[in-house]
């Protein structure tokens, strides 16, 4: 499966349920599709996906990875669990990132508003390290 098939697979799942029962098996109650599959997805590399866990639910990334990888194909995943996620990835994964599953209600949007605000407080150290890369 190239990552165009990956994609369309992907949101055939999301579209029927198949995917949102795959996550509930995981403990993902957010998966979301972002980069440059979201652009293309004949073209991409890889496809993106960053993940939520339940609340109060542990979560198990070398799981997630697995049951992912063998359903869309191990060489072709990149996925992020958004609760270690710092700020830039955060924000790069919601800004524009393509919701698949969300379990919680309203999980997507808190997790954006949590993203820029890190950001946004982050961004003077950002200012910092180009500064010192300037020099």
């Amino acid at each position: 499966m190239d990552v165009g098939e990956a994609v369309v697979a992907l949101r055939r799942d999301a579209a029927s349920g198949a995917l949102s029962a795959l996550c509930a098996e995981l403990g993902i109650d957010l998966l979301v599709l972002f980069g440059s599959a979201l652009d293309d997805p004949v073209t991409a590399g890889d496809i993106d996906l960053a993940y939520s866990f339940e609340s109060g639910r542990p979560g198990d990334d070398l799981a997630v990875v697995v049951a992912l990888g063998d359903r869309y194909g191990f060489d072709k995943l990149d996925c992020m669990p958004l609760e270690r996620a710092d700020s830039v990835a955060l924000l790069a994964a919601l800004y524009r990132g393509e919701v698949l599953v969300e379990r919680t209600p309203a999980k997507f949007a808190e997790y954006q508003v949590k993203a820029y605000g890190l950001y946004r407080d982050n961004q003077h150290l950002r200012d910092v390290d180009l500064e010192v890369l300037a020099r």
